[in-house]
């Protein structure tokens, strides 16, 4: 009768009455537990949320708490509600009584005994639930130790470095103890896992050996603490300040801010350089080169005036110039400083860097360029030179080819050097005129070249704009040619190996670059006309 009535239209109708109305009163508690538990995080966010409660550390897992527990609430409403829908309609009775039947089946066969240890035997869902407890056992342990150091080792006045150290041992500690704690409750003999290790123990280890270094490795650096948190470190390529010291890595912020996980065993197998190690404070060496002839009193003075004033740079122990020696195109010094900032210690360095070369401009000491001497060898002109050496009273008829730049219409202020140089001479029995090679030029006739070139008759030295931009004191290279080549009785030729013979020896320059002499629109300045 029961069954037929369940099955009568008007039954059907009224059940579908009390679904309907069963499902707005579980929507209508499913918001309430919504609101409720948004209500509840807000609270805690005004307990918790200051960083001068004492309990701001216990912020995120309250609030994680609390979301676990409304969606349990929430989860548990529905299953009831499921229940009492299919409760009301025969159909869905017999597949919950379907469903039910399947689950203990699962229940059984995973409660069936699939591991043997002494005399006890344990089923996949015993295990499973040692499993669980071992997962609850470290976060309860996680907890504790963290509520230990906040609240016992905070109050101390231990170096954080130590504190770090006793909380990790500590957690250790109680893991291994509250594990061993939980297998004898759960009834199994710690003495029969013996057998069971050692032959998990060979196959475990060959996986696992990567593993079991670095967690070897970061017990040592524990308790020989060569780094701690907040050494600033060096790690091969790795430059960066120590964040966290775990059980298998180690965390390094570095001075991009870029956390970077790096194994322990890193840390005992390769060099390490800990510049926070013992005593922070460490010299920094910042070397420097200026051109011979500069006055190294003068230049020991600029060096220390650069880093007169700067915070970083301690004055105990003093800071020292040293002469180290003589470079290929300078004389070489090291500036040494002291800094107890390690990590700051590039910064450092760009600012004395900044400063030194302000300095030096200042006490107008040059920091030279690299200097390189290129000899050109022809065979024909090393003929001639010898046969003009050889004959005390020879006279000639020169014929050169000027440079294919000399009539050029696009003038520059610089001009690209010459790849190559060619001339010929025809020696000849007429005489045309007596000329001095430029090899035989000595220092006195050089000096009187130059005294004459920058006189009144000389060539022209003034200040000329090219372009937008003013070069003063400079002359133009296509006139001296001619001048040079007026004066010394020679070929333009000649008088180009002269100029080049003046920047060789340090009397001109090009404005711009260190180019060749060049018969062209070139700019080139005395030297003693740049100050």
């Amino acid at each position: 009768m029961q069954a037929q009535f369940e099955r009568s239209p008007a039954y059907i109708r009224q059940a579908l009455g009390f679904v309907l109305g069963a499902i707005l009163v579980a929507i209508a508690i499913h918001l309430g537990l919504l609101f409720l538990g948004k209500w509840v995080s807000h609270r805690l966010r005004v307990w918790l949320g200051q960083p001068t409660s004492s309990f701001h550390a216990w912020e995120d897992p309250a609030q994680f708490m609390v979301r676990l527990a409304r969606l349990g609430l929430q989860g548990g409403l529905w299953i009831a509600i499921a229940y009492y829908v299919t409760d009301l309609f025969p159909a869905s009775r017999i597949w919950r009584y379907e469903l039910f039947d399947f689950i203990a089946k699962v229940f059984d066969i995973l409660n069936a005994p699939v591991i043997s240890l002494g005399s006890s035997k344990y089923s996949a869902l015993e295990l499973l639930l040692l499993l669980g407890l071992t997962v609850g056992l470290w976060f309860a342990v996680s907890s504790l130790t963290k509520l230990f150091k906040s609240y016992v080792l905070a109050h101390t006045g231990a170096e954080p470095r130590l504190q770090e150290v006793i909380t990790v041992l500590t957690q250790y500690v109680l893991t291994f103890l509250g594990w061993i704690v939980l297998l004898q409750i759960w009834g199994l003999d710690v003495g029969s896992l013996t057998i069971l290790a050692s032959v998990l123990g060979v196959g475990i280890g060959f996986g696992v050996q990567n593993i079991a270094n670095n967690f070897i490795s970061g017990i040592i650096i524990t308790f020989e603490r060569p780094i701690q948190i907040g050494d600033f470190v060096k790690v091969g390529d790795l430059l960066g300040t120590v964040e966290r010291i775990g059980a298998r890595s180690t965390e390094i912020c570095t001075l991009d801010q870029v956390t970077i996980i790096v194994p322990n065993s890193r840390f005992l197998e390769t060099e390490v350089i800990n510049w926070s190690h013992g005593n922070p404070i460490s010299r920094l060496r910042i070397p420097v080169g200026v051109a011979y002839g500069s006055d190294i009193e003068k230049v020991q003075t600029a060096l220390l005036e650069a880093i007169k004033n700067h915070p970083e740079v301690l004055l105990q122990p003093p800071p020292q110039v040293w002469f180290q020696g003589f470079g290929e195109s300078s004389l070489d010094f090291d500036l040494l400083v002291w800094t107890g900032e390690p990590k700051k210690q590039f910064k450092v360095k760009s600012d004395l860097n900044y400063r030194i070369e302000a300095c030096l401009r200042h006490h107008r000491i040059e920091i030279p360029f690299p200097q390189r001497d290129l000899h050109l060898r022809s065979p024909k002109l090393d003929e001639i030179f010898n046969l003009l050496l050889d004959r005390d009273s020879s006279t000639f008829s020169p014929r050169s080819i000027e440079p294919a730049n000399e009539n050029q219409s696009n003038h520059t202020p610089h001009s690209q050097p010459q790849d190559s140089l060619t001339s010929t001479t025809e020696i000849s029995g007429s005489v045309s005129r007596t000329i001095t090679p430029a090899k035989t030029l000595t220092e006195t006739e050089i000096e009187a070249l130059v005294a004459a070139m920058r006189g009144a008759d000389g060539v022209e030295i003034k200040d000329r704009r090219y372009r937008g931009n003013l070069y003063p004191q400079c002359f133009i290279g296509a006139e001296a040619v001619e001048w040079l080549a007026q004066r010394t009785q020679s070929s333009r030729q000649e008088a180009i190996r002269i100029g080049q013979i003046f920047i060789d020896s340090g009397i001109i320059h090009h404005v711009l670059d260190d180019y060749a002499f060049q018969d062209d629109y070139s700019f080139y300045r005395f030297y003693q006309d740049n100050f």
